[in-house]
């Protein structure tokens, strides 16, 4: 895998790039649609592909349960198990160790887990993860982290985090054995801790990667905290590789992470939200379920034909169009941000962007 960096802002550390993956190139920044189990909700593969999308997010700890890496393997990979024409980063299942911590067992070796299907007992190690994402033939496979709560005594944290530098260790020499074409990404911890979080990007990248990983942010520490986590840790990782801010989509969390120099983003909000009844616009997030919309005949985006007394009819109707409707809205809205913060880089004015996705995004 190659990332070259194409456009720098003159006045922030944001910058236009081009990754090219085995399946194709991704111009940068950019956001990655989740199909944790092998499909994004909502929405065809088609779709995501002529609305301009060209990486997806997956899931290998979900995929591993059901339907299994050897099912996918057979069918010729994710890709064409998914019908998916572009590229696919696989998360390795470290989120999974901290929001099902009660079934899951970390130890020096990997994590022991019980099956959130079925019950059933498995084990993990950081070179099982690389193998099977190889085995996956995704583009971009994420290493095993040891991810806690940033509420967690700093010992805890600490811990998890030296923890996660020996597995990239491991994750490293797999990597290199199998020397495939699958690109791998380390993954930084260490809370909110500057230290730590230094130590760990410190580690992490002279490990060699393809590209380095933010972790452990989004999980209910201050706004503050994550920015000055996101600004510390982007001035240890490597200019030539790329970044990836992992779980992260609102709004401007991402457009201030990209004027730190974060280059890749994922989260669920505009396919759960809009299965919700959220949906988000160039002015602002709205709830289609609110009385105010049921003769409201204008658009949440003017090139869609989907009327907001329409959509707040679908949705108090529970009909199954409601979801499809305000997840296309919703992806073209992140899809169509992101074109937008290239722009602006493009012509070194994306401090403007900055202040003005603020504004919208932080009416308190």
């Amino acid at each position: 895998m190659k990332f070259e960096v194409l456009w720098r802002d003159k006045r922030t550390a944001a910058r236009v790039g081009v990754l090219y993956t085995s399946s194709g190139p991704v111009i940068t920044p950019a956001f990655m649609p989740v199909g944790t189990e092998g499909a994004v909700k909502g929405i065809f593969p088609e779709q995501l592909w002529e609305m301009g999308y060209r990486l997806l997010l997956s899931n290998l700890y979900h995929l591993y349960l059901r339907p299994g890496i050897d099912v996918i393997e057979k069918a010729g990979g994710i890709s064409k198990f998914m019908g998916w024409a572009g590229s696919v980063l696989t998360d390795s299942g470290g989120f999974q160790i901290f929001s099902l911590s009660k079934l899951v067992k970390v130890e020096e070796g990997g994590i022991e887990f019980s099956s959130h299907i079925d019950g059933s007992r498995h084990y993990l190690t950081p070179e099982d993860v690389v193998e099977y994402q190889h085995r996956l033939k995704v583009d971009i496979a994420m290493v095993l982290d040891h991810f806690v709560s940033n509420e967690r005594p700093r010992k805890e944290i600490e811990d998890a985090t030296f923890r996660t530098i020996r597995w990239a260790e491991r994750a490293a020499r797999k990597k290199e054995e199998i020397n495939g074409e699958t690109a791998v990404f380390g993954i930084v911890q260490g809370g909110v801790y500057r230290d730590l979080r230094r130590k760990s990007a410190e580690e992490i990248s002279s490990m060699g990667f393809d590209g380095y990983a933010i972790g452990g942010l989004g999980v209910g520490e201050k706004e503050d905290e994550m920015f000055s986590v996101i600004e510390v840790t982007n001035e240890m990782l490597p200019d030539d590789k790329p970044r990836y801010l992992m779980g992260i989509g609102e709004p401007y969390q991402m457009v201030k992470a990209i004027s730190m120099g974060v280059d890749l983003f994922d989260c669920v909000l505009p396919t759960r939200n809009g299965r919700r009844g959220q949906i988000f616009t160039e002015h602002g997030k709205i709830n289609i379920k609110r009385t105010e919309y049921r003769e409201d005949f204008s658009f949440p985006d003017e090139e869609l034909p989907f009327k907001k007394a329409l959509l707040r009819h679908l949705y108090t109707s529970s009909h199954i169009n409601s979801a499809l409707y305000n997840t296309l809205i919703n992806l073209k809205f992140f899809l169509d941000t992101m074109i937008k913060i290239r722009k602006y880089i493009k012509d070194n004015s994306f401090e403007e962007f900055v202040r003005m996705t603020k504004k919208i995004w932080r009416k308190k």
